[in-house]
């Protein structure tokens, strides 16, 4: 290679054989020089660009030149354009071509740098439409680009992406087309978002933190690094980094560019715009947090289980941490930003798995120097969030970091007294240690609990719910705590917690006692006890679920298991007993408890209870009891049970001490003096069963303590009497074998005896507590000893039971039942001792009694004694039993008895083979009785009688009654072979019962069928079961009944009465009868149609009573008849009568053991019978069917119910409207729900956009078409409520439909409005209010109407692609839609659309704009003002072509019409043009001021008003407005004055003339000679009203601009003026002539134009002239005259020329007619002859008037002045007299002679002393003083 040097230039060789290369180059530098001569020659701007356009983009291709020379070559041409460029800024650059030479992909870097010099040099002088279209190419590829070339091309962009609107790319392939190209190369797209989240983040630096002013570092805010501020901020250059208001700007264009769904798609970078929507959301700036929080709640929300999600919300608090790259290390961000993303991590599970940034992030919150109360509260929000929601393995880990934490905040941050919010945190720490204690029980040991215990009694009250909450949670981390020292701590403490008075403590104590500790352990069961009689209710509900135990062993579970979970009887006594004996001295003590030993009464009576039970139930776990059990509840098998238990344990010495101690226990309750009377009566009841089933050894021990035991008999509780009594018997009745024991029992008698002598004055308790212990005593000696005589004298015996008889006389009820008691005693188990004779008495007594009685309890206790005396004395059961048989029919009301009865004729029955009669054999050694079992034949004889009894065609009642006894019969005597012999009659008995009409009578039925079917073989159950469910699922009749002429068909008074008044029965006869009466045979067909739908329903709720009583135990038959039953019987549940659904609901439970998959698994069918049965002529089914419906579908998922999802809408809102009130309650109950779940489904934060849009689809058309659009009330008004709804909640959801539902809306704001307004619209004279108050206060409601509402939350889905749907409608309203609301809301919306999207509307602007115009000319004032409104909202958006046409329509309306409503309708629009959109108007002041300002002088004052509204909005009220738009003015004033034909119009021309005069003045300049022929030309012609204000424009305009009227230029000007004045003034109409005197006066005395002798003759007659005010009958012509004369006198003061030669000639005729005329005229007219005296001495020329002016005329000047002086009445003509006087002597002075002045003197002196005006004596005194002088 070698070098050559050819002309100066260097060209390199390669190779031999020529200079190929180099000659290339020098024909490049050859063409640079050429192009750069060019940029040199280019002497203007517009040559440089064109030149730029040609070759700059050439020339920095050849920036890629393989050759030094050509580069060196460009870069000089390229710094000359760039100095050019810089001193010019002006100059445009080839833009678009510099960006398509960038986008090349062969273009260098070093090209590209070039060029984005270039850019970035004129990007800003050209305009944002011009920048708009090339922001594409220049975003084009970002992603990719050097990060210096990134930085400069985000800085070009980044305002213009600010400013974008999608309607200014006007691309050729259209917006939605991707003009970005973001779909092909989303990566630019990602950037850009990137960038957005750094720009969102980022903050204006504090005052003393600038960038640049800290060793040259930049600011650096929270979330940032250096490397991202570098970039965003272009080191520091970019203009916005210390403008808050221009970085505010860029924030609210970037949320409202990702709003844009035509440039980012929705569902494209979901999470990058949700993070810089957070940020925004997070700024300080309030409209950048609201443009934030609706972007939020506008777009899609990322799936928060996600892991990206998660990342990027911990990224955004925590920043990157320390990493290598210092440049790139993020800081955590700001505690606004931190509170936020929390918000966001609290919805995520996925989040609190995060190790360790759940743990960094929830300690920052708490602890973190920058924290704030808020931050804090939402850190201790996120540990709970992560106790709950964390996987186990996470909280595995974390949980003692976070425990840990927690509990050292509780520690340190002591409570502020007062400070809720400190306390409100306090609550929330503890709560979260609760919550970890349920997810890492091995982090707690006991020191946390009994630190929380104390802080149950240390910390405030508001914090004590949540350390409640806390301790309960923690409580199963305690579970199965192992013996030791902890456990006995724990013991200690709930014990001492037990008894604090905060009931949190106590409550916590029995949760840990529940919980801690198995219900086997004596130590919970105790605590437990202490709480159930606690006074606060949590506090016993949680003791009595403690107390609770377990239900009985299922089959095949191992009893010995089950029997771990109970308490060891044994040392639950122990305890018991131990703890009665100890002392509670910090026990809560409630006023008025009783205390027995350390335990209040209703406590221990509690623990009687509880023992009880326990021992019950060690013997018979299958045993069922209830807290009120005695002795005498127990079921057979049971008490068998438990006597064995007893027995055994006595007898053994090892097992007796706990029967021992609960002997103790019973006696210490008796022995007691604070026992209350159910605590003795519960520990008398216990004793009696031990001493009943223990053996007798028991008992014989009570032998020498029936001192004691006979010390109860006083009680003043009967069960206490009774039990009592009954223990006695049993100890004193034993042993008599024994002499001495015989002989005490006579004694026993005998004093008992004593005692219950009647004549003996003894209480009730002692005659009743003695009559029961003669009877137990004479009872249990016929029980023990076949020969009592043997032990108790005959005799003795006889008495005691007459003696016992006596008291059936008694007057006391309560003696009447003890005596009836104590004879069931005695002749229970044999004949009574007595003659046959007296036990007949005793029965007839006793049947007497009972038939006599009112009082059910003595009714009842003899019936049951007579059937116990049935038992020990058969001969007297036949006797007894007829008696019992007549009851059926008497007793009819106390149904109660019936089963008493019952229970009595089956003892007589079965005797003490009825397991109700197990329970009176109570002594355990006995078991032979001396009574035997009644013959087979008695029960045979009564069970044939009852069953006669029930046969159908007996009367009503007693089929009811006998069916209790027939209930009765079989469950006391089922075991009896008479009654399994006769289970097939028994069970066709209770079938027949089950279609009875009476509900009882049906559930007696169904129990007694539950009872058969136990009874029955499988026969007999399969039939009951096909029968039933017939009954159910068709309704068919149970059994065939015959129907006789008694037959009841309905029930009584039903029917209410016959033609003649009589009651009407109900029976079959009764209804044949009413046929005949009425001669209507086909009358009985249709009762007998009624009866049978009634006896169908009356049928199946007797069907479901008797299957609910089998279901349970024929779960097996049922199963093939499920899918016909389950649709009924779900929907029978829910039947109008509670009866029968009652009785559904049972047999659901009972039949359905899974109700959640048997609903699932027949939903179809059950919701198909539904729909169906909605439309049911029977109204009991519609309103099941209403009510089923609105609990079927509740909890259902939207796959379910979809399908039928406009099905139920329909059907319900049928029944909505349906003529039984009760279904419309029901229907309304069913619509509830049914919206709540339709709402809930088209909200898109629970559904899915996709599943969402399906129900959208169904139900928005059919609520806007059936719903809206239907007949009934109350269905439009639920569509209406529903659709609120959905609006609230259905966001993007409802994009599709926004058309259909806005416009819908809109309509029904007139079609819902109350028709109470619409009424009042037509009477509001009627009512004293305008029409105009009237449709305000309508429009107010409109306002505030939740329709509008619902349209407002509408408007945030409007975008592009439904407005074009949205507007026709719109549209079509405006114009033509009905009713004052509608219209209203029409406007409101229009402001809607403006304020929300406006942007997306300015395309249809032009449209709405048209149809407002046309609107807007409304007969009412008030949507006449609301669719101006909307005209000033549009107008921001509207075209200027459309603004023009309207403006000029307004003012053509304006100046046309005559009507004032429609004339005001401009005024009032462009007023609202200028308030809502004062910057477009600024654009068109030329037509709006000139007609502003001739509005202004409008002389409508409503319209005025408005019109300088207008004016002072658009010019801030200035003049200087005047002034620039004069030219425009005057042209407009022109045109009118040329072309209207209006006299009003030309009035106001003037006017505006006139009051421009004034603000101009000499400012008018040469314009005036216009306005001044305007005038001229408008006085022209005839008079007419109003003239006189063109007249008085011109007399002010020639005043204001006197010099350019005076100007030589303008030579005749002033002539003219002067010639057309005197020619108004001459003119005879009256009105008109005193303001054209004045005019011509004003005229003449600024221009100073000597006209007085032609006018003077002319003023003078009509100042001199009387008969011009006298000869006129009109009533207002007298002082019409007298205002001209005035003016007459004013003007010839105006007219008084300062010529010397016509005031010599007129200067004494005019002082003479002037001193003359100023007395005697009234005084407006001397007020006008004073005013033209002062202008008469201003004018007059001393000098040339001297000659004729002499002393007599001064003279008298001065006798009418001080004559004037004189007036007291008018103090306005005396000091307009003392001023002109003033200026008399003033300028007359040196004419005074001595007489003239002592007159001058003279008067002043009197004036002065007479003057009471200081004002005035002040005038007067200088006047003295000058004259003096």
């Amino acid at each position: 290679m070698s070098n050559m040097l050819v002309k100066g230039r260097l060209f390199t060789r390669k190779s031999s054989g020529g200079y190929h290369i180099a000659g290339m180059a020098e024909k490049e530098i050859e063409l640079l020089e050429t192009v750069e001569l060019r940029f040199a020659l280019a002497d203007t701007n517009e040559r440089f660009e064109k030149s730029l356009g040609h070759f700059l983009v050439p020339v920095l291709a050849k920036l890629d030149s393989p050759h030094e020379a050509v580069r060196a070559k460009v870069m000089g041409i390229c710094s000359h354009v760039s100095k050019r460029l810089k001193a010019d800024l002006a100059l445009k650059l080839p833009l678009a071509a510099l960006l398509d030479l960038f986008g090349v992909e062969t273009t260098s870097q070093l090209v590209r740098n070039f060029i984005l010099i270039y850019l970035e040099m004129g990007f800003h002088r050209i305009g944002l439409e011009e920048q708009i279209k090339l922001l594409p190419g220049l975003l084009r590829g970002l992603a990719d680009r050097l990060p210096a070339q990134q930085t400069i091309l985000f800085q070009i962009a980044l305002p213009v992406l600010a400013d974008l609107n999608p309607d200014r790319l006007s691309l050729p392939h259209g917006i939605n087309d991707d003009p970005f190209h973001w779909r092909e190369r989303p990566a630019d797209l990602k950037f850009l978002l990137d960038k957005f989240l750094d720009l969102a983040l980022y903050t204006i630096p504090a005052a003393g933190n600038k960038p640049g002013e800290s060793n040259n570092e930049p600011f650096i805010p929270p979330s940032l690094s250096k490397e991202a501020i570098l970039f965003l901020t272009n080191n520091g250059k970019a203009l916005w980094v210390r403008n808050a208001t221009e970085l505010r700007h860029l924030k609210l264009g970037i949320a409202r560019l990702l709003s844009k769904s035509s440039l980012i798609q929705e569902q494209d970078f979901v999470l990058e715009k949700f993070k810089v929507y957070v940020a925004l959301a997070s700024d300080s700036n309030h409209e950048i947090v609201d443009a934030g929080e609706d972007g939020l709640r506008r777009q899609s929300k990322p799936n928060m289980e996600d892991e990206q999600v998660v990342q990027a919300l911990y990224f955004l608090y925590q920043g990157t941490g320390q990493i290598s790259n210092l440049s790139r290390i993020r800081s955590p961000g700001s505690v606004t930003l931190k509170n936020k993303v929390l918000g966001f991590l609290l919805q995520s599970a996925r989040a609190t798995n995060k190790f360790p940034h759940a743990l960094q992030v929830s300690f920052d919150a708490i602890y973190g120097d920058t924290t704030t109360p808020r931050l804090r509260a939402s850190g201790m929000s996120f540990v709970q969030w992560i106790a709950r929601m964390a996987s186990a393995e996470t909280i595995k880990s974390v949980a003692p970091v976070l425990l840990s934490g927690v509990l050292r905040f509780i520690s340190e941050q002591e409570p502020a007294p007062g400070n809720e919010s400190e306390s409100g945190l306090r609550g929330f720490a503890y709560e979260a240690v609760g919550l970890l204690s349920k997810r890492a029980p091995e982090c707690f040991d006991t020191s946390i609990l009994f630190d929380f215990f104390k802080a149950l009694s240390t910390e405030p009250r508001n914090v004590r719910i949540s350390i409640q909450d806390a301790l309960s949670n923690m409580a199963h981390a305690y579970k199965g705590l192992a013996a030791g020292q902890e456990r006995q701590e724990l013991e200690r403490l709930l014990l001492e917690n037990i008894d604090k008075s905060e009931p949190q403590a106590r409550y916590v104590a029995l949760k840990y006692a529940t919980v801690v500790f198995p219900p086997s352990y004596p130590l919970r069961q105790y605590l437990c006890l202490i709480g159930a009689s606690d006074q606060k209710p949590d506090v016993r509900d949680v003791a009595t679920r403690g107390l609770s135990l377990p239900n009985p062993p299922v089959q095949g579970q191992d009893l010995a298991e089950w029997q771990l979970q109970l308490p060891k009887f044994d040392e639950m006594m122990s305890l018991l007993l131990q703890k009665s004996r100890e002392t509670r001295l910090k026990a809560v003590k409630p006023p008025g408890s009783q205390w027995v030993g350390s335990f209040t009464a209703d406590t221990y009576t509690d623990a009687l209870k509880y023992l009880r039970k326990l021992l019950i139930i060690h013997a018979d776990p299958s045993a069922s009891y209830d807290d009120g059990d005695d002795l005498t509840s127990l079921a057979g098998t049971t008490r068998t049970a438990l006597k064995n238990v007893l027995q055994t344990a006595y007898n053994n010495e090892d097992r007796r001490r706990p029967l021992q101690m609960f002997l103790e226990f019973i006696e210490f309750a008796l022995k007691s003096e604070s026992s209350d009377a159910l605590l003795q009566s519960v520990a008398a009841s216990c004793l009696f069963e031990l001493v009943s089933l223990c053996p007798s050894e028991l008992s014989t021990s009570y032998s020498d303590r029936i001192d004691w035991l006979k010390s109860f008999l006083t009680s003043s509780r009967s069960e206490t009497r009774a039990s009592m009594a009954n223990i006695l018997a049993i100890v004193a009745t034993s042993g008599l074998e024994n002499k001495d024991r015989s002989e005490r029992i006579v004694n026993l008698i005998q004093e008992i005896l004593s005692v219950s002598d009647s004549s003996a004055q003894t209480s009730f308790e002692n005659r009743n507590g003695a009559t029961l212990a003669l009877g137990s005593i004479a009872g249990r000696l016929l029980y023990r000893y076949k020969e009592p005589a043997a032990y108790v004298p005959p005799a003795i015996l006889s008495l005691m039971v007459q003696r016992i008889g006596q008291f059936l006389e008694a007057d006391s009820s309560l003696e009447v039942i003890g005596a009836a008691q104590a004879l069931a005693e005695c002749g229970r188990y044999a004949p009574l001792p007595v003659d046959s004779k007296t036990s007949t008495d005793f029965i007839d007594r006793m049947v007497s009694i009972a038939k006599k009685t009112k009082e059910a309890k003595v009714q009842e206790q003899i019936i049951a004694s007579l059937g116990h005396l049935a038992i020990g004395d058969p001969a007297l059961g036949a006797r007894i039993l007829e008696y019992f048989f007549t009851l059926s029919a008497t007793i009819t009301k106390q149904v109660e008895i019936h089963f008493t009865i019952g229970e009595a004729v089956t003892a007589a029955a079965c005797g003490f083979t009825a397991t109700h009669m197990e329970r009176y054999l109570d002594i355990a050694d006995v078991s032979e009785l001396s009574v035997p079992t009644p013959p087979t034949t008695l029960a045979t004889q009564i069970l044939d009688r009852i069953l006669d009894d029930i046969k159908p065609g007996s009367r009503p009642i007693v089929r009811k009654n006998v069916a209790i006894w027939l209930l009765c019969f079989v469950k006391y005597g089922g075991q009896h072979s008479i009654v399994t012999s006769n289970v097939v009659r028994i069970q066709n008995a209770f079938t027949s019962l089950l279609s009875d009409r009476d509900d009882f009578t049906q559930e007696i039925a169904s129990k007694g069928m539950g009872l058969v079917f136990e009874l029955g073989d499988g026969s007999v159950r399969s039939e009951l079961v096909t029968s039933l469910v017939g009954t159910l699922t068709e309704g068919r009749k149970i059994t065939p009944q015959s129907v006789s002429g008694e037959t009841q068909i309905f029930s009584e008074n039903a029917l209410g009465s016959a033609p003649d008044g009589e009651k009407l029965s109900g029976t079959y006869q009764s209804i044949l009868s009413l046929a005949s009466d009425l001669n209507q045979p086909d009358l009985v067909y249709r009762f007998m149609s009624l009866a049978s739908h009634n006896a169908i329903w009356t049928s199946r709720r007797g069907a479901s009573l008797g299957f609910s009583a089998i279901a349970a135990q024929a779960t097996a038959e049922l199963q093939p008849h499920l899918p016909q039953m389950v649709p009924k019987l779900y929907r029978f549940q829910f039947d109008p009568n509670p009866k029968v659904a009652e009785s559904m609901q049972n047999i659901w439970k009972s039949l359905i053991k899974e109700p959640k998959k048997v609903l699932d698994e027949y939903f179809a069918l059950i919701m198909q019978d539904l729909l169906k049965n909605l439309g049911e002529r029977q109204w009991r089914t519609r309103e099941a069917s209403c009510l089923a419906l609105a609990d079927l579908i509740q909890g259902k998922t939207m796959e379910q119910l979809r399908p039928y999802l406009e099905d139920m809408w329909t059907m319900c809102f049928r029944v909505l409207d349906d003529i039984k009130e009760s279904v419309r309650i029901a229907a309304f109950k069913t619509c509830k729900t049914l919206t709540n779940i339709t709402v809930r489904y088209c909200d898109p934060s629970v559904v899915s956009l996709s599943e969402g849009s399906k129900i959208t689809a169904i139900i928005v058309p059919f609520f806007l078409s059936k719903g809206l659009g239907s007949m009934a009330e109350d269905v439009r008004n639920h569509s209406l409520a529903t659709l609120l709804k959905i609006c609230s909640k259905g966001g993007a959801l409802l994009k599709p439909h926004l058309a259909d539902l806005i416009g819908t809306l809109l309509e029904s704001l007139s079609s819902l409005e109350p028709q109470v307004l619409n009424y009042l619209t037509f009477h509001t004279d009627k009512y004293s209010i305008s029409a105009e108050q009237l449709e305000s206060s309508r429009l107010s409601a409109t306002k505030m109407s939740p329709i509008m509402d619902a349209i407002s939350r509408l408007v945030d889905q409007i975008d592009e692609a439904t407005l074009p749907a949205i507007v026709p409608r719109l549209n079509t309203l405006i114009r033509k839609g009905v009713g004052l609301p509608t219209k209203a809301g029409c406007a409101r919306f229009v402001y809607s659309l403006v304020q929300r999207v406006p942007s997306e509307l300015k395309p249809y602007a032009d449209g709405i704009l048209q149809s407002l115009k046309s609107a807007v000319h409304d007969r009412s004032p008030v949507i006449r003002k609301a669719f101006a409104g909307a005209i000033g909202y549009i107008a921001r958006l509207a075209s200027d072509k459309a603004l023009v046409k309207l403006l000029e329509d307004l003012e053509k309306a304006y100046f046309d019409s005559e009507d004032e409503e429609i004339a005001s309708i401009a005024g009032i629009t462009l007023l609202e043009i200028s308030r809502r959109a004062p910057e477009r108007l600024k654009d068109f002041q030329q037509y709006v001021l000139p007609v502003a300002y001739l509005g202004a002088r409008d002389p409508r004052e409503s319209i005025k008003v408005v019109w300088v509204s207008v004016w002072e909005e658009m010019t801030g009220g200035s003049s200087g407005a005047v002034r620039v738009w004069m030219l425009e003015m005057l042209s407009k004033m022109k045109i009118l004055m040329a072309t209207t034909s209006s006299w009003g119009v030309k009035k106001q021309v003037a006017q505006a003339i006139s009051d421009m005069s004034k603000v101009l003045g000499t400012a008018f300049g040469t314009q005036t000679g216009v306005a001044i022929q305007m005038l001229i030309d408008a006085l022209a012609g005839r008079t007419w009203e109003g003239k006189e204000v063109v007249i008085s424009a011109l007399a002010t305009t020639t005043v204001e601009c006197r010099e350019w009227i005076l100007n030589p230029e303008n030579a005749g000007m002033a002539e003219t003026i002067v010639n057309v004045m005197i020619r108004e003034a001459k003119k005879n109409n009256k009105a008109y002539k005193r303001h054209s005197m004045e005019a011509m006066g004003t005229a003449l005395n600024s221009l100073q134009i000597d006209r007085f002798e032609e006018v003077q003759e002319h003023l003078v007659d009509l100042c001199t002239d009387e008969q011009d005010e006298m000869d006129v009958d009109e009533p207002h012509a007298k002082p019409l005259g007298l205002a001209i004369k005035a003016v007459a006198f004013k003007a010839l003061g105006l007219s008084w020329p300062r010529n010397a030669q016509t005031q010599v000639k007129y200067a004494k005729t005019l002082g003479t007619l002037l001193a003359r005329n100023l007395d005697g005229n009234v005084w407006n007219v001397r007020l006008a002859v004073l005013e033209a005296m002062d202008l008469y001495f201003e004018k007059l020329d001393v000098e040339a008037s001297s000659s004729v002016l002499d002393s007599e005329i001064i003279s008298d000047f001065l006798r009418s002045l001080f004559t004037s002086l004189e007036d007291t009445k008018y103090t306005a003509v005396r000091e307009a007299s003392a001023k002109v006087l003033k200026k008399l002597v003033q300028r007359l002075r040196s004419r005074f002679d001595e007489h003239l002045l002592n007159q001058l003197l003279a008067g002043l002196s009197t004036a002065i002393s007479r003057e009471t005006q200081p004002i005035i004596a002040h005038i007067l005194k200088e006047v003295q003083a000058s004259a003096k002088g």
